[in-house]
């Protein structure tokens, strides 16, 4: 007897993911887990707080006295008050470059201090 199953089925009701007793990848299981936790949007902000320091460099990274990425704000602090003002008008093209950098819309609003 051979079971027939159609487009769509064997993830679960409505694609919730596998039914009980089904196998899944590591990574599926991995990527439902951060996704139902939480964790999934904190790892995502700290990407973006690392993408801060390749993509600007150690001389700006040093002068940053405070960097802090939460639900795709990103939020600047510096030392330097001329850095500051720099910094200010380029807000949208640092916003760029740090999504650019990592492949998605992850930062949708950058704040200097």
């Amino acid at each position: 007897m051979s079971t027939n199953r159609g487009l769509g089925q064997g993830r679960g009701r409505l694609g919730r993911g596998p039914r009980k007793g089904e196998a899944v990848s590591l990574g599926e299981a991995l990527s439902e887990w951060l996704r139902l936790s939480g964790h999934g949007a904190r790892l995502e902000d700290a990407k973006a707080e690392a993408a801060w320091k390749e993509v600007m460099g150690e001389a700006v990274s040093r002068k940053t006295r405070f960097l802090r990425v939460r639900d795709g704000v990103m939020v600047i602090e510096f030392d330097s008050a001329p850095m500051k003002e720099e910094f200010l008008m380029a807000r949208t093209r640092i916003r760029t470059l740090i999504n650019e950098h990592l492949g998605r819309e992850a930062i949708r609003e950058v704040i200097v201090r």
